[in-house]
């Protein structure tokens, strides 16, 4: 009987074995004529390379006249290549004393976050370098310094000149804005180091104040970009009009403002740091699936340094923050326009509020000179004895109550930011 059984249960296999490999030979399409599997594209426009964050401010010129190219200028980028070409072109750094006693017509690119000299430079360039500032003296023109992260300078020789590369420079630099270096005691009582340059327009901007309104996103499709099991996402109404999608380890919040929120406590504690580069990068992706790297977006070139990447880690996790750029002005608020902290693990907090210049609510007027409200400015501060030293005045459009107000933004060496409304000098608001 149990020999029996032993022969009906091996049939059965072999049966089903010639079953199951019949349909494996003929029961399936052929490659080239099955359909190919349909897969949405949950991205939001095109990736973008991770160095587009990080672009140097530009300046060109001599004793206290200076041409200056924002990274978002017309000209930028046909300077900076020039620039690049002559660094490319040098010799292995060694260290060297700082450039003090070279004077002259000069040219500087100024990065908010010491960079990685690989991601543009050269090979002959160290990989731990960590550059700051980069220059290049009309006096040495076979000579270029280098600044690193802990403001030591390095010098790389050049063999020769490219023929006629000072005049493509001075072209290139022909859209810059024509500033003046203002000298410390035009701005007292605020304290000014003799390294800081203040720099202010030749000419004051002309600017109206303007409506704004809240960047326009595709939310369904960021919520099936964010969690990929749809049936496992709860939707929870709060009675501020917000609205909170979860799956139980992440959420996304959708503000009636147009504001975005995400959380994931998962992506944190991180296991290991990240470099600069690698963080560039991470950034870069998450922005292409988390609503989109519009190019009005930017890192700020004059952030104060210890809120950016690279300058610190708090528990193997790096925060990097991008402020939007319209008609060539900064748009600034209480928190910038995009603010992301995340580790090797994932994004841990997204913050995501885009507003974009509308209608204009008057004329354009011209600024008044921003040393017209220092002392304003001294007089907000006086209660406040930790900010430091003035390290950047500049125009820029405040976004509050609802418009956006033209303000000139007085910035101080530890973070602490003033904003002063730019037609009145009245005191807009501050932060740090």
């Amino acid at each position: 009987m149990r020999e029996r059984v032993k022969t009906g249960i091996l049939l059965f296999l072999v049966g089903l074995s010639i079953m199951l490999t019949g349909r494996l030979l003929f029961g399936q399409h052929a490659l080239e004529t099955a359909s190919p599997p349909a897969y949405e594209h949950l991205a939001f426009g095109e990736l973008r390379l991770p160095t587009e964050l990080l672009v140097p401010r530009l300046r060109l010129g001599a004793d206290d006249a200076w041409q200056v190219l924002e990274p978002w200028d017309e000209g930028q980028s046909g300077a900076w290549a020039l620039l690049l070409e002559l660094i490319r072109a040098g010799k292995p750094p060694e260290d060297a004393p700082p450039p003090d006693e070279l004077t002259g017509t000069a040219v500087y690119a100024l990065f908010a976050v010491p960079a990685q000299a690989h991601l543009w430079l050269s090979v002959n360039f160290p990989a731990e370098l960590r550059v700051a500032e980069v220059v290049w003296f009309a006096q040495d023109p076979l000579q270029i310094w280098i600044k690193d992260h802990q403001g030591f300078w390095l010098t790389s020789q050049l063999s020769f000149l490219p023929d006629g590369w000072e005049k493509q420079l001075v072209a290139a630099f022909a859209g810059g804005v024509l500033h003046r270096l203002s000298p410390a005691v035009d701005w007292e009582p605020l304290v000014v180091a003799g390294e800081d340059k203040i720099l202010i327009p030749e000419d004051m901007p002309r600017l109206a104040p303007f409506s704004i309104r809240p960047e326009e996103l595709d939310t369904e499709k960021l919520l099936r970009s964010i969690f990929v099991d749809q049936a496992m996402v709860r939707r929870i109404e709060e009675r501020d009009g917000a609205v909170i999608y979860t799956d139980g380890q992440r959420g996304l919040r959708l503000f009636p403002s147009g504001q975005i929120g995400y959380t994931s406590p998962k992506s944190e504690p991180g296991q290991e740091a990240l470099d600069l580069e690698q963080a560039l990068r991470r950034v870069a992706q998450y922005l292409h699936f988390m609503g989109g790297w519009p190019v009005h977006l930017w890192m700020d070139p004059l952030a104060d340094a210890q809120n950016l990447p690279g300058s610190r880690h708090q528990g193997q996790a790096e925060t990097i923050s991008l402020i939007s750029v319209q008609k060539g002005r900064r748009l600034l608020a209480a928190e910038p326009a995009v603010k992301l902290r995340f580790s090797d693990r994932g994004v841990i907090d997204y913050q995501r509020q885009i507003f974009l210049l509308d209608s204009p609510l008057g004329a354009e007027r011209a600024l008044i000179d921003p040393r017209q409200a220092v002392l304003s400015v001294a007089n907000y501060l006086n209660t406040d004895s930790s900010v430091g030293r003035l390290s950047q005045v500049y125009p820029a459009y405040y976004i509050g109550h609802g418009t956006a107000q033209p303000a000139w933004v007085f910035l101080f060496k530890h973070g602490q930011t003033v904003f002063v409304q730019g037609h009145t000098g009245q005191i807009l608001a501050s932060n740090k």
